[in-house]
């Protein structure tokens, strides 16, 4: 059986990574091709960590519970899903979001 292949996010700051993530995760729950039994790990990690402590564990340990939770969730979902997901978030969309000006302070982004 061939190795499944890692996932790989780009270089990117923790918070882009985790922001990532986080947006992969919603649109894997909101894909119908995602069983629905998948759908109940981030689901569950997510009333886990709202609900009052039933098990008397530290902040640590609930932070583990839901980060397990939510990395089981992209790894059990189907690869070809996921990808595609990731290439739609990775893509990057060409132009700005202002017209630009002769009189403008700023230069422009470098690409």
């Amino acid at each position: 059986m061939a190795e499944k292949p890692k996932m790989k996010f780009p270089n990117r700051s923790l918070v882009e990574a985790l922001t990532l993530r986080g947006r992969l995760i919603l649109r894997l729950l909101r894909d119908p091709r995602v069983p629905w039994y998948l759908k109940l790990l981030p689901l569950g990690a997510m009333v886990y960590l709202m609900a009052p402590d039933l098990l008397p564990l530290n902040p640590l340990d609930d932070t583990v519970i839901v980060g397990l939770g939510f990395y089981l969730f992209v790894e059990l979902c189907p690869r070809e899903v996921v990808d595609e997901h990731m290439k739609a978030l990775n893509r990057v969309v060409p132009g700005t979001w202002r017209e630009e000006s002769e009189t403008d302070p700023l230069p422009p982004p470098r690409g």
